[in-house]
């Protein structure tokens, strides 16, 4: 009669290993290509918006060429005709951000909380969430100042290009944020660029992220000095009391809750 030889327990140990091997490498290939998938779905979404922005419109008494949604509004109190599709689909839309010649390209929600850190333009559950405006700012009217919070994706998208801003050179290269509200189209000069982080309640330090409104001149002034001060260099802008603030927010892994931050302000006709 044969026997079969038993595995030795050397041998056992190797399969026992190879298969979490293999149960490991099919699962970390299961998320990747679910991420992957995930991330092709929320970057044609934004394809999607950003061309119901773009569209075109033929107005009474136009030619055939079709004319760009892409014209101001007719008086004060009309919306920007390129956003009334979007803003019909989601009226949490508070605006559009743009930087020319980069990847910040995105529709601006506003909902009084962190809503869009987490969901999509459709209300959806996404990862990469939707660039959203502080909580605490106000939008109708818009205040002295008006942060805008975007993720830091290892995909490239949302305000991740925003670090690239640690060179001058780049900064050189992109200058001017274009920062639309529902009603007007605007231009923002970067006036400071510098790395700071969510301090503790009880830190006495200056946070960025608590200037929303100046009661008055000094006030302001102080502000602009200071975000001027931790500026990784001189942008050569400026800001004068009364003008409108942009603030452009993403995380940097610099320090526990860093933060990476753009000040700019509204370039004057």
């Amino acid at each position: 009669m044969l026997w079969k030889r038993r595995p030795h327990s050397k041998q056992k140990l190797r399969y026992v290993l190879l298969g979490i091997f293999s149960a490991f490498f099919i699962l970390s290939s299961i998320i990747l290509i679910t991420d992957y998938a995930q991330d092709a779905k929320e970057k044609d979404n934004f394809k999607r918006l950003a061309a119901i922005a773009g569209e075109k419109a033929v107005y009474p008494g136009a030619d055939t060429e079709a004319v760009s949604f892409t014209v101001q509004a007719e008086g004060a109190n009309a919306m920007l005709p390129q956003y009334k599709k979007l803003y019909e689909q989601n009226a949490d839309m508070a605006g559009w951000v743009k930087i020319d010649g980069t990847s910040i390209d995105y529709p601006v929600m506003y909902s009084g909380d962190d809503f869009y850190a987490s969901h999509d333009f459709d209300k959806e559950k996404s990862k990469s969430g939707v660039p959203f405006i502080d909580g605490r700012c106000a939008v109708q009217p818009f205040g002295a100042n008006t942060i805008i919070y975007g993720h830091h994706m290892k995909n490239g998208s949302m305000f991740t290009a925003l670090v690239n801003y640690e060179n001058e050179y780049y900064f050189k290269e992109h200058p001017i944020i274009l920062f639309d509200t529902l009603y007007k189209s605007q231009k923002f000069e970067i006036i400071a660029v510098f790395k700071s982080r969510i301090y503790q309640k009880e830190d006495a330090v200056f946070k960025y992220y608590n200037f929303l409104d100046a009661d008055n001149e000094r006030e302001f002034d102080e502000y602009i000095a200071n975000v001027k001060a931790l500026s990784l260099y001189d942008t050569g802008g400026a800001a004068c009391y009364g003008d409108m603030l942009l603030t452009l927010v993403t995380c940097s892994y610099h320090a526990e809750n860093g933060q990476f931050v753009i000040v700019a302000s509204a370039k004057r006709d």
